[in-house]
């Protein structure tokens, strides 16, 4: 019986860069640094919106239908049933759903935003009045994340340390000697096709896209 990789190269490779990005992202605002803060920006944008398709088409344990739980699942989770599955147990699940979601919220809300005095989107025209609500939004979201992040990192500490589930491991090297698919993983050219295709397509929109007038 082969053991294959419970997370391919696709979701691991995304998986790390969050963080990274993320932290630069927050670094980049806090120091003005816009230019660099919109091209990662952009990046993340791509990244994010490859796993989400990744998560219809991707490997098995990829996608939404392998551990995306019925809330009876769940509650059922919650009050002590074993969870047999191979990747995300029902409540990271959804954790990881709101995760992708706050991203790719914290990234669209980016292009369309203007606080009229630092930065401007390169969307910020078809944002048009909304522009503003975009920026608010882009805040009150990035609150939202921090929350998600936090949570997510005390629930890893908690399974990796008290559980002994080796969550990292499985993240990092795809897979360990307790935490492996026995379904064989879709390739990484797939994956890079679709984030090729995807960044072509948000160069696309941004350099079609209009210019504000000048009074923004």
């Amino acid at each position: 019986m082969t053991h294959w990789p419970l997370w391919d190269r696709a979701v691991r490779t995304i998986h790390w860069y969050f963080p990274v990005a993320i932290t630069f992202m927050w670094w980049s605002g806090e120091e003005g640094l816009y230019e660099w803060h919109s091209w990662v920006g952009y990046s993340l944008i791509v990244a994010v919106t490859t796993r989400v398709l990744w998560g219809f088409v991707g490997s098995p344990s990829a996608r939404f239908s392998s551990f995306i739980a019925r809330p009876t699942t769940v509650l059922a989770y919650v009050r002590g049933r074993p969870f047999t599955g191979e990747g995300h147990n029902p409540m990271g699940g959804w954790a990881t759903v709101a995760l992708l979601l706050a991203i790719l919220l914290q990234g669209v809300s980016g292009l369309f935003s203007s606080d009229d005095v630092m930065f401007e989107g390169p969307l910020m025209y078809w944002g048009g009045e909304w522009s503003g609500f975009f920026a608010e939004w882009h805040e009150i979201n990035w609150l939202l994340l921090q929350v998600l992040v936090v949570m997510h990192l005390l629930a890893l500490t908690y399974h990796q340390l008290y559980r002994k589930e080796p969550l990292l491991g499985a993240m990092w090297w795809g897979k360990t000697a307790n935490r492996f698919s026995l379904s064989k993983p879709k390739t990484t050219s797939l994956a890079l096709a679709i984030a090729l295709v995807i960044a072509g397509l948000l160069f696309l929109l941004i350099t079609l896209a209009p210019q504000a007038p000048s009074y923004y």
